[in-house]
């Protein structure tokens, strides 16, 4: 079984490509297609999002805890990827159906709709994608090289057929492309582990598996309230630019929660895998390195996007998107509370059969960003949108803080975060003054993330904080080994 200092190590380079990939891209078109281009592809996009959400019923997340709950019983493991493979095609063609009746009855839909029907193909990739078996086995070798060449593929398209606002549908297809085509390979690959012979196919129970999904399904249909609800009523109420200016803010800051996020993706597995063990001493020993992990990248991120998001937007998206900065600086901190209700809710409430918290915690958030959106989108557009979000976040995490606590192995006074945030804070005031000195935006930002991250771990190495010393450690030990 691959370690877990592995699986991040693999997930990581994954998580800087899908980083990479946009910082290389998307300020390139956003110049050539405009805040209207790139607010009618989010637009649809979040429509086709929500049909995805609704035709997936959770089996994505809950598919990965099965999975990695029977890993080691090979046999009951293909048995039940077979029957979620199944369930899943039935509910993609129940997809195609909803997206038929809205491309036919919606306006503003109809008004693109071959925009829509190509973006509409990552459900069908969705589908076939089956990323919860590779997931659930841990296999993070496979997903991560099959991504970086898809995303640098796409790119190379990009630049090649993408060269003006005409091109949407073209940009339309390499956006499928890019997040969900090299699900193909997925499908494919799939025979090298599952024995379709050893299967008993009048033994398969294909719809016992949609009951525990409606679960993880309630709690994906309410998180998407504030996910993708945003841009829906950004479009309807303030019109596309609105929403390329949301979209602008949002892509930067998630730059950063992409990475904080895929701790979690490695650590699901194995929580869930320990859990099915009995190993709750391990278990409990890799949720307290996780939460601290997750504080450690979070604090530097959100504050060198705060203080660097004026040549960041400028830089990354143009000056037509000047109206993005605001939502920068509000979308900075959801990055630690998402970091954070992943830990709490997925990595421990989750596999903890605990779901109910993480569902009443993200209803409350929902309201909350739902009836702030009615009151300030009309007021403030795009930045109201930002600050229901936060707010929503806000929420979500103090509920599942409160409620949760006795199911987490730790107390928030014996985490150490006063540290990061005063590593972080003193590396913001080196950033500051590097961008009051250096003029040029490009330098600013190259400048800031090196010496940032310098100043950063020089000061966590001096208090002799455990955990950079201990990633430090074995960044040299990788080193020494490619090196033999």
């Amino acid at each position: 079984m691959p370690s877990v200092k592995r699986n991040i190590l693999l997930n990581g380079i994954n998580t800087v490509t899908s980083i990479l990939f946009p910082m290389v891209t998307f300020p390139y078109a956003a110049r050539v297609l405009l805040p209207e281009g790139i607010g009618a592809v989010n637009f649809l996009l979040s429509i086709v999002n929500y049909v995805i959400l609704l035709t997936s019923l959770g089996i994505p997340l809950y598919a990965v805890k099965e999975i990695a709950k029977y890993r080691d019983e090979v046999s009951q493991r293909d048995k039940v990827a077979v029957e979620i493979i199944l369930l899943s095609f039935v509910l993609c063609f129940c997809g195609y159906f909803i997206i038929w009746i809205l491309g036919k009855f919606v306006p503003q839909i109809h008004q693109q709709l071959s925009l829509f029907y190509i973006l509409s193909l990552s459900l069908f990739f969705n589908t076939i994608g089956v990323e919860w078996f590779y997931k659930g086995i841990e296999d993070f070798k496979f997903i991560t090289f099959r991504a970086v060449i898809i995303r640098t593929l796409s790119a190379v398209c990009l630049f090649i057929f993408v060269k003006n606002v005409g091109d949407i549908l073209i940009y339309g297809i390499i956006t499928v492309g890019a997040t969900v085509g090299n699900n193909i390979i997925n499908f494919v690959h799939l025979r090298k582990y599952l024995n379709l012979r050893s299967v008993n196919v009048a033994s398969l129970k294909v719809l016992q598996h949609l009951k525990p999904s409606l679960h993880v399904f309630l709690l994906n249909l309410i998180i998407s309230l504030y996910v993708h609800l945003n841009s829906v009523m950004l479009g309807f109420i303030k019109g596309e630019d609105s929403v390329g200016y949301f979209t602008a803010g949002t892509k930067i800051s998630h730059i950063g929660l992409v990475l904080i996020s895929s701790i979690g993706t490695v650590m699901l597995p194995r929580c869930s895998n320990m859990i099915q063990k009995g190993d709750f001493e391990g278990f409990n020993n890799l949720i307290y390195k996780s939460i601290r992990l997750t504080i450690l990248l979070s604090f530097p991120i959100i504050v060198g996007l705060i203080v660097l998001a004026t040549p960041i937007t400028i830089i990354f998206c143009g000056n037509d998107y000047i109206a993005s900065i605001p939502v920068l600086y509000l979308n900075a901190p959801v990055i630690l509370l998402i970091g954070l209700t992943n830990v709490m809710g997925i990595q421990i409430l989750y596999p903890k059969n605990k779901l109910n918290i993480v569902i009443w915690s993200v209803t409350g958030g929902a309201i909350i960003n739902i009836i702030l959106n009615i009151i300030l989108i009309p007021l403030f557009s795009a930045t109201g949108a930002a600050i229901s979000t936060l707010v929503a976040e806000a929420v979500v995490f103090l509920i599942q803080a409160f409620y949760g606590r006795k199911y987490y192995p730790f107390k928030w006074t014996n985490i150490i975060w006063i540290r990061y945030l005063i590593g972080s804070l003193v590396m913001g005031g080196v950033i500051f003054l590097l961008c009051v000195v250096i003029q040029n935006m490009w330098i600013q930002i190259i400048m800031s993330f090196f010496v940032g991250i310098l100043v950063y771990i020089l000061i966590l190495y001096g208090i002799k904080d455990d955990m950079i010393r201990g990633i430090l450690n074995y960044i040299i030990k990788l080193k020494r080994r490619n090196e033999i």
